[in-house]
């Protein structure tokens, strides 16, 4: 082999060995930035909308309310178990005053210390029903659509979409010819098409198959965001 046949292999094996990060990384077919978390918030109960708290681009905190339902007949039955809850305890401290004297069996205190418990029950049913007119928000986010309005009867149908965009992550899609070229927590840099600028993304996610219809395979790298500098929707390219 000739002295310059010998430099090539030798760059070739240095090459292989520092891996992607020495050559240039293959350009992805598309790379999109999308929210970390998207949320289509629904209700697996029936009723009238009486309030809608949130619109359309309002930031809202974990747990802050985002719609309310008519609850009317389930704060009606809680009512009721208070008053029947009322009832029943002071019948059982006369009665177990009676049963001291012996005027009364302990199978009727039995009886009442039963009728109680069911009341309770139905009173902590009640309350669930109550809290569950009420429609929270999941984590902190932006309200990204709302599909419901004032006097509307709930169906299946997603109610408001919440997207969490403090953090991103890119989806990028590789031909199979670039399978094998990244690890999980590998480093890589990312320039937005929107603002021009680069940023550091890592991946945390690889497909572990090729689609064998489009023959690619998708990468998912996180990036942080709390800045909001960069709109969840913007196309994305690897920087080299």
């Amino acid at each position: 082999m000739t002295r310059m046949g010998m430099k090539v292999a030798v760059a070739m094996v240095g090459l292989l060995l520092a891996g992607p990060s020495a050559a240039q990384m293959a350009a992805p077919l598309t790379c999109l930035l999308v929210p970390a978390r998207t949320s289509d918030i629904g209700s697996d109960r029936s009723g009238i909308v009486i309030a809608v708290e949130v619109t359309r681009g309002d930031f809202v905190e974990a747990g802050d309310p985002l719609v309310h339902f008519d609850t009317r007949l389930a704060e009606a039955d809680l009512q009721v178990a208070q008053i029947t809850i009322d009832g029943l305890q002071e019948r059982l401290g006369r009665s177990e005053g009676l049963l001291n004297r012996n005027l009364i069996s302990r199978d009727e205190i039995e009886a009442l210390r039963t009728d109680l418990a069911l009341a309770s029950a139905e009173q902590a049913r009640a309350q669930i029903e109550v809290d569950r007119g009420t429609i929270r928000a999941p984590f902190a986010g932006y309200v990204a659509e709302v599909a419901i309005a004032v006097g509307e009867l709930i169906g299946p149908e997603p109610l408001l979409r919440i997207i969490e965009v403090s953090e991103l992550e890119a989806e990028l899609v590789f031909l199979a010819g670039a399978f094998g070229e990244f690890s999980i927590g590998q480093d890589i840099a990312l320039s937005v098409e929107l603002t021009q600028a680069n940023v550091a993304a890592s991946v945390t996610a690889i497909d572990p198959f090729i689609d064998p219809t489009s023959n690619t395979f998708t990468v998912r790298a996180g990036i942080d965001n709390s800045d909001l500098a960069i709109p969840a929707g913007s196309s994305c390219a690897v920087a080299n």
